[in-house]
């Protein structure tokens, strides 16, 4: 049995097998664990000399971790030892045991551990929540310190460096993260964002291969200045982002053409509901009825019995030779609206129906009727002529920029025909579209040896007005040349840049800058 417990200590608590165990007890909700040092000697702390000369002993109080969800403390006996080293500053020192305690813990190296990741992931009082869950309760301000006094990483040898700008605080105050590109991991973080700062930071990391950036700026004058003529990559995504830029510039000022041909409209009666038509329908049809029924013999009583009809009329369609001669002349209505019904009808067939604009419309030319009467009159040219053929809307701005840089294959077939119809309508954003398709393709398949930048530099002074992005690319040479070649991206920085967010967010934006840059650096 005693083995079978050795044998348990040594894989479940491995860090307690250097000390010996006297007794082990429950104490309401918690476990006391009493231990003692048992090893014939210690290494001095100051000089690391071996002394077996105790001096004395005394208790330390340690939290564990939780045994079965229960608060574990260890009470360790600890011993002082005599220094022999006369040169050494000590005269006595306290043991440590190796993966047990260190100097000043009040808790043992694996319960610190613990809580250094807990306050690492959540930060101070969500992680206090947790812990608490975890039968290790600890307060937020103490799981912050120990972020604090956490060493910060070495920066590692570097082949391509990523840098970009995140917010502090936004639009006032901006730091830069630095990322290692290979691993995708930040290896440090900078105050600001100023071409002062990374240009001292490249100086005391000459080791850098490539630094990847975004569109430039202050990051493209500290590289050159840092570390003059070390590549440096535009992003792809970035580049690309200019060339968008550009193309809805160059879209918004031919907005014109982005309007389709208005449909001619189909002529519209603007008279009222044809009454005169259904008076005479209703004339005719009762006169053929009551003829049908006389002429088979019926008397008028009996006609009038099955029409609903009063004798006198049955016997006036009875006598008249035909309908026409029992219609009568209809005296006509006119209205204030009347005079104005041609132009409404005209403006209703182009397109607009809105009574309160119409009726402002027509009291421009006299109308002084009121809103109901045009209300009115339009309900009726909807009910008798039909739905009216109303033009497509124009494409929107944002719509013809998505097509022209958007992969074609992509692409409904509708919209691939709205665009060669504007770019028909539009030869500026028929040239605008050539260039910019020609360098989203270049982006996307990283053929850039030279030969963009030459095409671009020989468009005429028109084409650089469609598409100033494209030949804005013919001055930035080196960098978006090297974004067109390989097959480097900011994606890891941006990815990271989101993750500050989460990070910023967990301390309600309260962190300072030395908790922020650890959290960022040892948690990633």
């Amino acid at each position: 049995m005693g083995d079978h417990a050795s044998g348990l200590l040594k894989v479940l608590f491995p860090h307690l097998t250097q000390v010996l165990i006297d007794s082990v007890a429950r104490i309401g909700k918690s476990i006391r664990i009493a231990a003692r040092c048992t090893a014939p000697t210690a290494r001095c702390s100051g000089c690391g000399t071996v002394s077996s000369r105790v001096h004395s002993r005394y208790g330390r109080r340690l939290a564990d971790t939780a045994v079965s969800w229960q608060e574990t403390a260890i009470d360790l006996e600890v011993r002082r030892f005599f220094c022999d080293n006369t040169a050494c500053v000590k005269k006595t020192f306290a043991e440590q045991v190796d993966q047990l305690t260190f100097r000043y813990g009040r808790r043992t190296l694996t319960l610190q551990r613990a809580l250094q990741q807990v306050a690492l992931a959540l930060g101070g009082q969500a992680g206090e929540r947790l812990a608490g869950h975890l039968a290790v309760p600890v307060s937020g301000p103490t799981l912050l310190r120990l972020i604090r006094g956490m060493d910060l990483p070495e920066v590692p040898e570097l082949t391509v460096l990523g840098v970009d700008e995140f917010a502090f605080r936004r639009g006032r105050r901006f730091g830069a993260i630095l990322i290692d590109m290979d691993s995708r991991r930040p290896v440090d973080v900078l105050p600001d964002h100023t071409a002062d700062t990374f240009a001292d930071w490249l100086r005391e990391h000459p080791h850098i291969g490539t630094v990847c950036r975004d569109r430039g700026g202050a990051f493209a004058e500290g590289a050159e200045r840092g570390q003059p003529g070390i590549p440096q990559v535009a992003d792809r995504w970035h580049l690309l982002h200019n060339l968008a830029t550009g193309l809805e510039k160059t879209v918004t000022r031919h907005r014109s053409c982005l309007k389709v041909r208005e449909i001619e409209p189909a002529p519209v009666q603007a008279r009222e509901p044809d009454e005169e038509s259904a008076y005479e329908r209703k004339i005719r049809e009762r006169h053929r009825d009551v003829q049908a029924q006389f002429q088979q013999g019926l008397t008028i009583a009996a006609i009038s019995a099955r029409l609903g009809l009063d004798r006198k009329t049955v016997r006036r369609y009875a006598r008249a030779a035909t309908a026409e001669s029992l219609m009568r002349e209809r005296p006509s209505r006119t209205s204030a609206l009347t005079p104005h019904k041609p132009y409404l009808a005209r403006r209703w067939a182009e397109g607009c129906d809105n009574a309160q604009t119409l009726r402002g419309e027509i009291a421009a030319r006299g109308y002084r009727g009121g809103r109901k009467s045009v209300r009115r009159f339009l309900n009726t040219l909807s009910r008798h002529n039909g739905p009216r053929a109303v033009p497509p809307p124009p494409p929107a701005v944002a719509d013809v920029v998505r097509w022209i840089i958007g992969r074609s294959e992509n692409q409904s077939d509708q919209a691939r025909q709205d665009l060669k119809d504007v770019c028909g309508r539009c030869p500026e954003i028929a040239e605008a579209c050539r260039l910019a398709r020609g360098f989203a393709t270049i982006l996307r398949r990283l053929d850039g040896t030279g030969s963009v930048s030459g095409s671009l530099r020989q468009t005429s002074p028109r084409s650089r007005r469609s598409a100033p992005s494209a030949t804005d690319f013919a001055r930035t040479s080196q960098p978006s040349s090297a974004g067109l070649t390989l097959p480097l991206s900011s994606g890891a920085v941006e990815g990271n840049v989101t993750r500050i967010k989460l990070l910023k967010r967990q301390h309600y934006g309260r962190a300072g800058f030395d908790l922020l840059k650890r959290r960022i650096l040892l948690a990633s």
